[in-house]
């Protein structure tokens, strides 16, 4: 009954209708065509030559950088400042690197390119409050951990393609090109003015993508391990009381189901061992060097890597596992020998490992919040005001709830706000700032709802003095009806275990359903750009709340993604169309059948109202 109420609930729960031909393979067949160097990087290597702090350390480089009047010169034509010959170009510097030229972009589906730009920019594939929500620290749901595991190793073996790597070098190329006209510029107006350090940009393209490319691979793959270890030793831990409850001899089962969890997940880990690298060859000043990491420099393709890892486990002694190899059965009739198999393996792969990637690289907090604390330092130093508050702005637009329901509505989405930061790296040092700055919409002559209203107000308001400093400005979020209900009137977190349309099947859903609240896109489209690459995007997104500040905001301060492309990339197929994260294919599949009976309880009631009015 509890399932079949779960059902009833969210298969009529309000959304729009869907479009003509809207299947999941239409979906998962969405794609963009984007620089391959997405733009991001771009703006923050242009902070990187004034401040020359590393993306994956936080330490500043030795090199001589710009200088604080050099800075504007970026987005100036070269006509206005530059000496002769440079002087001839009408084009700003900023302009060139941003306007990537068609050779230097790609088409990519949709789910690669949102988690792509995610690793790219070193965040955490996802964070521990994420991830305890949808209850991947528990073993038992590790198929669940392989499939969303195996979706990070589907973007590094993208980029791995040699077509892939082919673009990248040419765009880091263009890039390293374009710099060599402005640094020359940039030298040539220093001579006139004396000033004796000359700047290499070259060269600083190249430690600075040196450093992002280490800080992805190097946060993606110790996250890849310390999942897949943690699981692995929870399931351990359950065998041996298995043991300890039932005795050796009734423990087979339970070797079993361990063994497959390890099995699994370690060879999904060993694949990652040579996969979440990347390669410099080609670009333009790099020369390979003994002191190069292992994981990111000169490198053999992928499929010689994975080679070279086969003939690593070749040379390699593995005593209980060729001792048992001729009898599984009874290895896993007696806890010693299958012990013994289990940390072998463990142990090895871990020599292993050592050989293929080298020593463990220290990375500095996430370079995203690097940014905030620069530029925090850097409004406080010149004037700025001392709410340093970061976050967006949010309108409570419903007019239906009393104080004590508003009062208990930011209780619980204060709640989520507070699961943020677990596994992110200088998270505590800024979650204390973070907060949303709120704007009462009844009191501000908003109507009940109404989004177009407060879209007119948040343009006024986002060039006042009132608007936070830190506040992102180019969208906003909205409490309306539906998102302040998803609060007080919550569905259950996952769905049922057993679905009423498939009663055979289970699915991994959990976390799934939850208080989400709606951001709102300013951003102009083309309705032809909108119909190819995120169709039904309507300039507004829902969002779980625990993601807002963890995963929304990064995003969007990143200038790597907008609100249409966690659309297109994840909350598209979602049953209430809100953004969860990267689904896994267990996951939309569990959300097709949704969609199925939402459709199947549509045609009843259809045919329902045709009884009982006599219509046809």
């Amino acid at each position: 009954m509890e399932a079949l109420n779960f059902a009833l609930r969210l298969l009529s729960s309000p959304l729009a209708q869907p479009l003509p031909g809207f299947h999941i393979e239409s979906i998962r067949n969405l794609k963009v065509v984007e620089p391959l160097i997405i733009n991001n990087t771009l703006y923050y290597f242009l902070d990187y030559i004034f401040e020359g702090k590393f993306p994956h350390s936080g330490q500043k480089t030795t090199r001589f950088l710009l200088t604080e009047d050099e800075v504007p010169l970026q987005v100036k034509p070269y006509s206005v400042w530059a000496a002769s010959p440079y002087n001839s170009r009408t084009y700003t510097l900023q302009e060139r690197l941003l306007k990537a030229p068609d050779h230097c972009c790609v088409s990519i589906d949709r789910k690669t390119s949102l988690l792509r730009a995610r690793l790219w920019m070193g965040l955490v594939p996802m964070s521990g409050g994420r991830w305890k929500e949808k209850r991947l620290d528990d073993w038992r749901n590790w198929q669940s951990v392989f499939e969303f595991c195996h979706e990070v190793l589907r973007v590094f073996t993208w980029l791995g393609d040699p077509d892939i790597q082919r673009v990248l070098q040419t765009h880091f190329n263009y890039v390293a090109a374009e710099l060599e006209v402005f640094q020359d510029a940039i030298n040539a107006r220093r001579a006139q003015r004396n000033v004796q350090e000359r700047v290499d940009l070259k060269i600083l393209w190249l430690e600075f993508i040196t450093s992002t490319f280490q800080a992805m691979v190097t946060r993606t793959h110790t996250w890849f391990h310390d999942r897949v270890h943690e699981c692995i030793s929870a399931a351990q831990a359950w065998y041996e009381d298995q043991v300890r409850e039932h005795g050796a001899a009734n423990s087979y089962q339970a070797a079993k189901k361990c063994g497959e969890c390890w099995s699994d997940l370690s060879r999904l880990l060993n694949v990652a061992d040579f996969t979440i690298m990347m390669s410099l060859d080609g670009f333009t000043g790099f020369t390979a060097s003994s002191r190069d990491s292992k994981t990111v420099g000169s490198m053999l393709p992928l499929p010689l890597r994975q080679d070279r890892r086969k003939e690593l486990e070749a040379a390699t002694s593995w005593p209980a596992a060729e001792e048992s190899v001729n009898d599984i059965e009874g290895t896993r009739l007696t806890p010693e020998r299958f012990r013994a198999v289990l940390n072998e393996g463990i142990a090895k792969h871990e020599e292993i490992r050592k050989q293929m990637r080298g020593n463990a690289i220290t990375l500095g907090v996430q370079h995203w919040i690097t940014i905030i604390h620069s530029r925090t330092k850097w409004s406080l130093d010149h004037g700025g005001p001392q709410d340093q508050r970061w976050g967006l702005v949010a309108y409570l637009l419903t007019h239906t709830p009393t104080q004590e329901q508003w009062t208990a509505f930011l209780t619980r989405l204060y709640a989520d706000f507070a699961k943020s930061g677990q596994w992110i790296e200088g998270f505590d040092e800024v979650k204390v700032r973070m907060d949303l700055q709120w704007i009462d919409g009844k009191s501000s002559g908003i109507p009940h709802d109404d989004i177009e209203s407060a879209k007119r107000h948040f343009l006024i308001f986002r060039n006042s003095p009132r608007m936070r400093r830190r506040n992102w400005a180019q969208d906003f979020i909205v409490i309306d009806t539906s998102s302040f209900n998803s609060y007080m009137t919550p569905l259950p977190s996952s769905l049922p275990r057993t679905p009423p349309l498939s009663p055979t099947t289970t699915i991994p859903s959990q976390g799934d359903f939850g208080g989400f609240v709606k951001v709102i896109d300013l951003s102009p489209y083309r309705v032809e750009v909108i119909a190819e690459t995120a169709p039904g995007f309507k300039n507004e997104l829902k969002i779980l709340g625990s993601l807002v500040f963890e995963e929304l905001y990064p995003l969007l301060i990143g200038l790597c993604l907008r609100p249409k492309d966690l659309w297109a990339g994840g909350a598209m197929w979602h049953p209430q169309q809100v953004y969860v994260g990267i689904p896994t294919p267990s996951q939309e599949k569990g959300w097709g059948y949704v969609w199925v009976g939402r459709k199947v309880m549509s045609r009843a009631f259809a045919k329902l109202v045709e009884r009982q009015t006599g219509t046809r």
